[in-house]
């Protein structure tokens, strides 16, 4: 299963701010990411969800954090504080910035951890999906066995 069908197993529904909805889906359809694709399918079937920052403060946060960050991953804190809800976001720089400001943060690791804690997965699914999440480059070897190791020590 892909990165996204296990988000889709965690969240309910996601909401997303217009300028990650242009980075992934846009973006991603013009550079031919399978991705971009699904999401694209999940929009459309009404589970994911792109909005706009709806207050003066939410933008203003937006605006003062892309100093800090990608224009996504800023729009993305400034929603999760203005919804009062957890962020999904594989970037440390991004995470780190949204615990300074209360948000609460999981990353795609985190996700699956939370499908094996809860059934969803059994440890060798569990496993296979860290190594295959974590083969795509943008996680270190430490991090990886940092998971492997969590997932093991669970009973």
């Amino acid at each position: 299963m892909s990165k996204i069908g296990y988000v889709r197993k965690v969240f309910p529904s996601l909401t997303i701010p217009v300028t990650v909805r242009s980075e992934a889906i846009e973006r991603g359809n013009s550079e031919v990411y399978l991705d971009a694709l699904t999401l694209e399918k999940m929009e459309d079937e009404g589970w994911l969800k792109t909005v706009k920052l709806s207050s003066a403060s939410s933008v203003k946060t937006a605006r003062e954090l892309t100093y800090e960050l990608g224009r996504g991953e800023a729009e993305a804190i400034a929603l999760a504080l203005e919804k009062k809800d957890r962020l999904l976001m594989d970037d440390q720089k991004g995470r780190q910035i949204a615990n300074l400001y209360g948000v609460e943060t999981t990353t795609t690791l985190g996700l699956l951890l939370e499908l094996l804690v809860d059934g969803v997965l059994t440890r060798e699914d569990y496993r296979r999906n860290v190594k295959n999440y974590c083969s795509q480059g943008w996680i270190t070897a430490e991090v990886v066995q940092e998971f492997l190791e969590r997932g093991e020590r669970l009973e």
